[in-house]
Formats: structure tokens, sequence, C-alpha cells
């Protein structure tokens, strides 16, 4: 089922009525903020992927494969729709005119039932431009409202400082470092962790 929906938060003072939870499959797969919307990934979208994941930044901090091939792309939005079905949903961000990408955010793995990790990359024009807290937002924001969320982690490499920024923009709380964590290009790195946690609801009136 896909749908669209404009995303609030009495938090980031976006409005929105408070919508049932129900799980990841069967929500809205198109988000809107004021300076961007998300949508579910489609194949048409594998060119502007390849194009923006050339970026040596994005080849530097993530773990998108190096070179980034056509093929490579191909399978990245190929697989959207299983991922999904998985309980990871992944979004294309792009300019509210519908066509200019400016990056990509989802949940990348679940360690254990109710805890995420929020993965995301940034195109190379779209950056220092608060796209990607907007958007950190608006993701975490309408996982809440969603029965598979209950905490939100934030990992990324030790000197990842934009990505440091954004976390720490997005209201996640810093939790250590954790050392030789990830395998990254052949070398283990140390990283920074954060969570975030869903909101407390309101105790129901009796």
């Amino acid at each position: 089922m896909s749908g669209r929906r404009r995303m609030s938060s009495v938090r980031w003072g976006w409005k929105t009525a408070a919508v049932p939870r129900r799980g990841f499959r069967d929500s809205a797969r198109e988000l809107h903020a004021e300076r961007l919307m998300m949508r579910a990934w489609q194949p048409a979208d594998a060119g502007q992927v390849y194009d923006a994941c050339q970026d040596a930044e994005i080849q530097r901090w993530t773990r998108v494969p190096s070179p980034y091939s056509m093929a490579d792309a191909d399978a990245f939005v190929a697989v959207s729709p299983e991922r999904w079905s998985a309980g990871l949903p992944t979004f294309r961000i792009f300019e509210l005119d519908g066509r200019s990408l400016l990056g990509s955010i989802g949940f990348v793995r679940s360690s254990d039932p109710g805890v995420l990790e929020l993965g995301y990359w940034i195109a190379s024009p779209a950056r220092r431009r608060g796209v990607a807290t907007d958007a950190t937002r608006l993701v975490c924001d309408w996982a809440f409202e969603h029965p598979e969320a209950h905490r939100i982690e934030w990992v990324a490499e030790v000197g990842n400082v934009g990505s440091h920024l954004v976390a720490e923009r997005s209201g996640f709380q810093f939790e250590g470092v954790l050392r030789s964590r990830i395998e990254h290009r052949g070398a283990w790195v140390d990283v920074w962790v954060a969570g975030l946690i869903r909101p407390a609801q309101p105790a129901a009136q009796q």
C-alpha cells in the first residue's frame, strides 16, 4: 500500500493529527516537510543514485560500494520493496519540485526487535542546507508512529563531524565510542554511537 503523509511533530513545529500505529509495510511511502519531500525508491531513480554516489565524500564516510557502478545503483533501488517488507524502509529525499535528488535516508539494519539503525547520504549540492537534519527529524518522527520502532541508533565513523552535528541537532543522545567496530574499506575503524528513544506516550485519561 502506498500513500502520502504530511508529517509533523510538536517537537519540530510541523502539524499533524495522531494516527493509529501500524507496520511500515502498510504505511505511507511519501512524506512531506516544509523544505523537502521523501518517497520510496523507484527503478527510474537509479541514474540519479549513480551520479550522486560518484561523490568522494559519500564513498569516504558511508558503506556504499567503491568504485560505484550503475549496476550498484540498479541493485540499490531494486531491493527497496524487499527492504520495506523486511521492516527497513528507505526513502529518496528530493526538492519540493519533485525532480532534484537531495539524498537517501532510511534504516539499514535492526539488531534487536524495536531497534533500528539510521543510515543516510546527502548529494554534494544539497549539503550545508539543513537537508540531513530535516530528513532525519522527519523519518524518525514517522518511524516512532509505528510498532517496529522503539529505539533508533546512529552510528558513524569517528571523525565524521558533519554527521555528528546532524545527530546532535536531531535530538540523539551520544553514548560513547565503540573501538574497532566496523570494517570499512579494508580497515577496522572506531565509531561514535548515539540513540534516540520513542517519546513517552501520555497516560490514557481515566
